[in-house]
């Protein structure tokens, strides 16, 4: 199965070149496995019962916190290294100007080991339109056109219908419909998944 993907513009910082802006991709998640799925799929997967991987996964986790909390690097399988950062409260350039107390833990680091890194080097790739990313140059009066030329087309038109027709990410097609239902635009029938918009 393929992982899906889209691009993104790069912002610019300097505010320059935006209309030039470089593409970068990013990976579109599927979801959320929860932890109390994982442990399922990687019970069945290994037949070993979802208590005893339980077990295993607690006792891990403790003795990677006790050997982290102490300052070790602690490797784990392929998986590869943990280590701890650490953060000062303020900025400071003399030694002296900071005690122990003001030096706090940041982050625990994952540097992935080389074996289970080159794993992802064969993954298969996807490209897929984001949901949350807007690909329409129409202003507001030509998406407002659109709606209506579909509305005298077929009666009624649904969320993802005007996304498609529009080209907006959902929750700007959704603030759409909402102003357009407020201004009386148009009216809603139904609810949840089955809502559709007809003319009022």
């Amino acid at each position: 199965m393929s992982a899906y993907y889209d691009l993104y513009r790069t912002p610019d910082p300097s505010g320059e070149n935006d209309g030039d802006a470089r593409l970068h991709a990013r990976i579109l998640p599927r979801g959320t496995i929860s932890a109390g799925k994982f442990r399922e799929l990687v019970a069945k997967a290994t037949g070993f019962s979802p208590a005893i991987l339980d077990g295993t996964l607690q006792a891990v986790t403790d003795e990677l916190y006790s050997w982290l909390s102490e300052g070790w690097i602690v490797e784990v399988g392929e998986l590869g290294y943990f280590s701890v950062s650490l953060r000062c409260d303020r900025p400071v350039t003399d030694r002296k100007e900071i005690r122990s107390p003001s030096v706090r833990f940041q982050h625990v680091n994952l540097r992935l080991g080389s074996k289970f890194r080159s794993r992802f080097h064969t993954m298969e790739l996807e490209r897929k339109a984001s949901p949350y990313l807007s690909r329409s140059s129409m202003d507001e009066e030509a998406r407002r056109e659109k709606l209506l030329q579909h509305l005298d087309k077929y009666g009624c038109i649904t969320r993802t219908d005007y996304e498609s027709v529009t080209g907006l990410a959902k929750h700007r097609a959704v603030a759409d419909l909402n102003r357009y239902l407020a201004e009386g635009t148009v009216r809603k029938y139904g609810s949840g998944k089955t809502v559709v918009y007809l003319k009022p």
